[in-house]
Protein backbone atom coordinates (compact mmCIF):
# COMPACT_ATOMS: atom_id res chain seq x y z
CA UNK A 1 0.00 0.00 0.00
CA UNK A 2 2.87 2.40 0.85
CA UNK A 3 4.19 2.05 -2.58
CA UNK A 4 1.43 2.72 -4.15
CA UNK A 5 0.95 5.75 -2.12
CA UNK A 6 4.46 7.00 -2.97
CA UNK A 7 3.77 6.31 -6.79
CA UNK A 8 0.49 8.56 -6.21
CA UNK A 9 2.84 11.47 -4.39
CA UNK A 10 4.74 11.29 -7.43
CA UNK A 11 2.08 11.77 -9.68
CA UNK A 12 0.46 14.71 -7.99
CA UNK A 13 4.01 16.61 -8.37
CA UNK A 14 4.18 15.86 -12.05
CA UNK A 15 0.30 16.98 -12.01
CA UNK A 16 1.26 20.41 -9.88
CA UNK A 17 4.12 20.96 -12.25
CA UNK A 18 1.06 21.32 -15.41
CA UNK A 19 -0.57 23.59 -12.99
CA UNK A 20 2.07 26.05 -12.56
CA UNK A 21 0.82 29.00 -14.63
CA UNK A 22 -3.38 28.05 -14.52
CA UNK A 23 -5.31 30.44 -12.11
CA UNK A 24 -9.28 29.62 -11.47
CA UNK A 25 -8.56 27.51 -8.22
CA UNK A 26 -11.36 25.96 -9.42
CA UNK A 27 -9.79 22.34 -9.45
CA UNK A 28 -7.68 20.24 -6.26
CA UNK A 29 -6.26 16.94 -5.74
CA UNK A 30 -5.14 16.14 -2.85
CA UNK A 31 -3.01 12.97 -1.41
CA UNK A 32 -2.14 12.19 2.17
CA UNK A 33 -2.39 9.84 5.28
CA UNK A 34 -4.56 8.96 7.46
CA UNK A 35 -5.09 7.42 11.33
CA UNK A 36 -8.42 5.20 11.91
CA UNK A 37 -10.26 4.61 14.58
CA UNK A 38 -13.17 2.80 15.13
CA UNK A 39 -15.40 2.39 17.81
CA UNK A 40 -16.60 -0.94 19.71
CA UNK A 41 -19.96 -1.99 18.91
CA UNK A 42 -21.87 -4.73 20.61
CA UNK A 43 -25.42 -6.73 20.03
CA UNK A 44 -26.80 -10.08 20.32
CA UNK A 45 -24.24 -11.10 22.41
CA UNK A 46 -21.95 -10.18 20.34
CA UNK A 47 -18.65 -7.66 21.36
CA UNK A 48 -16.93 -6.32 18.13
CA UNK A 49 -13.53 -4.49 18.46
CA UNK A 50 -12.10 -3.23 15.20
CA UNK A 51 -8.64 -2.53 15.92
CA UNK A 52 -7.03 1.10 14.81
CA UNK A 53 -4.95 1.03 11.35
CA UNK A 54 -3.43 3.75 9.34
CA UNK A 55 -4.60 4.27 5.65
CA UNK A 56 -4.27 6.01 2.42
CA UNK A 57 -6.51 9.10 1.53
CA UNK A 58 -7.16 10.67 -2.05
CA UNK A 59 -9.13 13.57 -3.16
CA UNK A 60 -10.24 15.36 -6.14
CA UNK A 61 -12.36 18.15 -5.51
CA UNK A 62 -14.18 20.65 -7.65
CA UNK A 63 -15.25 24.37 -6.86
CA UNK A 64 -18.18 25.58 -8.34
CA UNK A 65 -18.91 28.35 -6.75
CA UNK A 66 -16.85 30.88 -3.98
CA UNK A 67 -17.51 29.16 -0.87
CA UNK A 68 -19.04 25.74 -2.69
CA UNK A 69 -17.76 22.28 -3.59
CA UNK A 70 -18.41 19.00 -4.54
CA UNK A 71 -15.93 16.16 -3.86
CA UNK A 72 -15.09 12.92 -5.18
CA UNK A 73 -12.98 10.60 -1.90
CA UNK A 74 -10.99 6.77 -2.30
CA UNK A 75 -8.98 5.89 0.95
CA UNK A 76 -8.09 2.42 1.79
CA UNK A 77 -6.96 0.98 5.37
CA UNK A 78 -6.36 -3.13 6.67
CA UNK A 79 -7.47 -3.68 9.68
CA UNK A 80 -9.07 -6.49 11.81
CA UNK A 81 -12.73 -7.09 12.99
CA UNK A 82 -12.60 -8.97 16.50
CA UNK A 83 -15.65 -10.84 17.70
CA UNK A 84 -15.66 -12.28 20.77
CA UNK A 85 -18.93 -14.55 20.68
CA UNK A 86 -17.69 -16.32 23.46
CA UNK A 87 -15.02 -17.50 21.00
CA UNK A 88 -12.42 -14.60 19.57
CA UNK A 89 -13.32 -14.47 15.45
CA UNK A 90 -10.54 -12.39 13.83
CA UNK A 91 -11.18 -11.55 10.42
CA UNK A 92 -8.26 -9.65 8.70
CA UNK A 93 -9.65 -7.57 6.05
CA UNK A 94 -8.71 -4.19 3.74
CA UNK A 95 -11.41 -1.45 3.74
CA UNK A 96 -11.93 0.74 0.95
CA UNK A 97 -13.88 3.90 0.81
CA UNK A 98 -15.93 5.73 -2.17
CA UNK A 99 -17.26 8.29 -1.25
CA UNK A 100 -19.07 12.02 -2.57
CA UNK A 101 -19.36 15.09 -0.96
CA UNK A 102 -20.37 18.63 -0.28
CA UNK A 103 -17.90 21.02 0.66
CA UNK A 104 -18.70 24.10 2.08
CA UNK A 105 -15.36 26.66 2.81
CA UNK A 106 -16.63 29.79 5.42
CA UNK A 107 -13.22 31.62 5.56
CA UNK A 108 -9.75 32.30 3.07
CA UNK A 109 -7.22 34.25 3.77
CA UNK A 110 -4.18 34.23 1.82
CA UNK A 111 -2.82 31.62 4.26
CA UNK A 112 -5.31 29.59 5.39
CA UNK A 113 -8.75 27.99 3.76
CA UNK A 114 -11.69 26.36 6.59
CA UNK A 115 -14.04 23.61 5.04
CA UNK A 116 -16.65 21.33 6.80
CA UNK A 117 -18.03 18.69 4.17
CA UNK A 118 -21.34 16.05 4.62
CA UNK A 119 -21.67 13.28 2.01
CA UNK A 120 -22.19 9.47 1.44
CA UNK A 121 -20.66 6.46 -0.34
CA UNK A 122 -20.00 2.86 0.35
CA UNK A 123 -17.13 0.84 2.33
CA UNK A 124 -16.40 -2.20 1.19
CA UNK A 125 -14.78 -4.96 3.78
CA UNK A 126 -12.59 -7.75 1.70
CA UNK A 127 -11.47 -10.26 4.19
CA UNK A 128 -8.04 -12.36 3.55
CA UNK A 129 -7.37 -13.65 6.67
CA UNK A 130 -9.46 -15.20 9.60
CA UNK A 131 -8.55 -16.67 13.17
CA UNK A 132 -10.76 -18.58 15.55
CA UNK A 133 -8.75 -17.85 19.35
CA UNK A 134 -5.71 -17.08 18.02
CA UNK A 135 -5.61 -19.92 15.47
CA UNK A 136 -5.65 -18.96 11.73
CA UNK A 137 -8.22 -21.21 10.32
CA UNK A 138 -10.88 -20.98 7.28
CA UNK A 139 -13.95 -18.94 8.61
CA UNK A 140 -16.63 -18.46 6.03
CA UNK A 141 -16.42 -14.87 5.45
CA UNK A 142 -17.11 -12.89 1.76
CA UNK A 143 -16.68 -9.94 1.22
CA UNK A 144 -19.26 -7.31 2.09
CA UNK A 145 -20.21 -3.77 1.06
CA UNK A 146 -22.22 -1.20 3.22
CA UNK A 147 -23.14 2.47 2.88
CA UNK A 148 -21.66 5.05 4.89
CA UNK A 149 -22.52 8.68 5.61
CA UNK A 150 -19.72 11.10 5.34
CA UNK A 151 -19.05 14.91 8.00
CA UNK A 152 -15.82 16.17 8.47
CA UNK A 153 -14.17 19.58 9.35
CA UNK A 154 -10.73 20.72 8.13
CA UNK A 155 -7.92 23.06 6.92
CA UNK A 156 -6.04 23.83 4.19
CA UNK A 157 -2.70 25.66 5.19
CA UNK A 158 -0.04 27.16 2.17
CA UNK A 159 2.51 26.40 4.29
CA UNK A 160 4.74 26.19 1.48
CA UNK A 161 4.89 29.86 0.73
CA UNK A 162 6.34 30.57 3.88
CA UNK A 163 9.52 28.27 3.69
CA UNK A 164 12.91 29.66 2.90
CA UNK A 165 14.21 28.24 -0.87
CA UNK A 166 10.57 27.21 -1.86
CA UNK A 167 8.29 30.48 -1.75
CA UNK A 168 9.87 31.63 -4.91
CA UNK A 169 8.87 28.65 -6.62
CA UNK A 170 6.70 29.11 -9.25
CA UNK A 171 4.90 26.05 -7.45
CA UNK A 172 4.43 26.92 -3.65
CA UNK A 173 1.07 28.96 -4.06
CA UNK A 174 -0.62 25.95 -5.94
CA UNK A 175 0.73 23.40 -2.65
CA UNK A 176 -0.99 23.53 0.95
CA UNK A 177 -1.13 21.50 3.52
CA UNK A 178 -4.52 19.75 4.39
CA UNK A 179 -5.35 18.68 7.86
CA UNK A 180 -9.21 17.71 8.57
CA UNK A 181 -11.00 15.29 10.41
CA UNK A 182 -13.66 12.97 9.20
CA UNK A 183 -16.05 11.03 10.14
CA UNK A 184 -17.81 7.53 8.76
CA UNK A 185 -21.37 5.95 9.98
CA UNK A 186 -21.81 2.41 8.65
CA UNK A 187 -23.11 -0.76 9.56
CA UNK A 188 -20.95 -2.92 10.65
CA UNK A 189 -19.63 -5.62 8.86
CA UNK A 190 -19.93 -9.53 9.37
CA UNK A 191 -18.73 -10.70 5.90
CA UNK A 192 -22.26 -12.45 5.66
CA UNK A 193 -21.52 -15.02 8.56
CA UNK A 194 -24.90 -15.25 10.38
CA UNK A 195 -22.48 -16.06 13.51
CA UNK A 196 -21.23 -12.56 13.88
CA UNK A 197 -24.15 -10.87 13.03
CA UNK A 198 -24.82 -7.80 15.26
CA UNK A 199 -26.86 -5.16 13.17
CA UNK A 200 -25.01 -2.46 15.24
CA UNK A 201 -24.05 0.72 13.63
CA UNK A 202 -20.26 1.65 13.67
CA UNK A 203 -18.44 4.55 13.47
CA UNK A 204 -14.99 5.20 11.61
CA UNK A 205 -12.67 8.68 13.15
CA UNK A 206 -10.47 9.46 11.10
CA UNK A 207 -7.76 11.93 11.29
CA UNK A 208 -5.81 12.81 8.07
CA UNK A 209 -3.07 14.93 6.88
CA UNK A 210 -2.04 15.17 2.86
CA UNK A 211 -0.36 17.50 0.11
CA UNK A 212 -2.75 19.31 -1.66
CA UNK A 213 -2.55 20.52 -5.13
CA UNK A 214 -4.68 23.44 -6.35
CA UNK A 215 -5.28 24.67 -10.15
Amino acid sequence: MFKKAGLAVAALFVLASTAVGQAGNRFDVALGFEGVFPKQTSANGIVLSPTNSGGFLGTFRWRFAEKHSIEINYARTNDSQIYKTPNTFRIQSNVTEWTGAYVFSPMETKKFESFVFGGAGILVFNPFSTFVNTVQVPVPSTRQTEFAVLYGVGVDYRVFSSVPGLRKAALAPHLALRIQYRGLFYKVPNFNNPNLFTGSRGHLAEAAAGLVIKF
